[in-house]
């Protein structure tokens, strides 16, 4: 085969293949953005936001928590539509809801409701990139990664000459080398 059609094959696979794996590729740079500042403490959780807000509610009068009470301070918060459950302790009930929690101090009254907020397309992005749907997308996140893996290839003959591979290509697939290995031999 000449140079010239192996060079137009290449080129059209990288082209083909990079138009395939465009969508994944949004996905896993958007998700791993969001998980490596998650790690880093900049988000509670990637898939909901928290937000707090503080109440003063009426303290039991008998001093004992039943649902009827519970019913009264999630009236007071504006959440009775999403309670789940609620348990006491010394002092204290902690009442559960749909979308987060109130904990409510029985010897003052004050009550900190805590709301979560789906980030729903971040969810769903980093539930494909965790691959926490198994079975089948496995062996399509497997396939994507061939994919990427021929998209590098053949990315590094697309062009010719002094900005190909054998000239200014090769200096920036160097660096793209080196700069991984750096960090390996940094932080290990």
């Amino acid at each position: 085969m000449q140079a010239k059609t192996l060079r137009r094959w290449n080129n059209i696979l990288h082209r083909d293949i990079g138009y395939l794996c465009f969508g994944m590729t949004i996905i896993y740079a958007v998700s791993g953005i969001v998980l490596n500042h998650f790690k880093s403490g900049d988000f509670m959780h990637p898939d909901y936001s928290k937000s707090y807000h503080e109440y003063t509610v009426p303290i039991p009068p008998s001093g004992a928590v039943d649902q009827t009470y519970v019913f009264k301070v999630l009236e007071k918060v504006g959440e009775r539509r999403h309670y789940k459950s609620h348990i006491t302790g010394e002092g204290y009930v902690q009442i559960f809801l749909d979308n987060g929690s109130c904990y409510v101090d029985l010897n003052t009254g004050a009550a900190q409701l805590e709301k979560k907020t789906t980030r729903y397309v971040i969810r769903e992005f980093n539930l494909l990139h965790y691959n926490n749907l198994k079975r089948f997308y496995t062996w399509f996140s497997d396939l994507y990664a061939a994919g990427l893996i021929i998209l590098a290839i053949t990315g590094l003959f697309v062009l010719r000459g002094k900005n190909g591979i054998i000239g200014r290509g090769a200096w920036l697939t160097a660096i793209g080398i080196l700069i991984p290995a750096l960090f390996l031999l940094i932080y290990w």
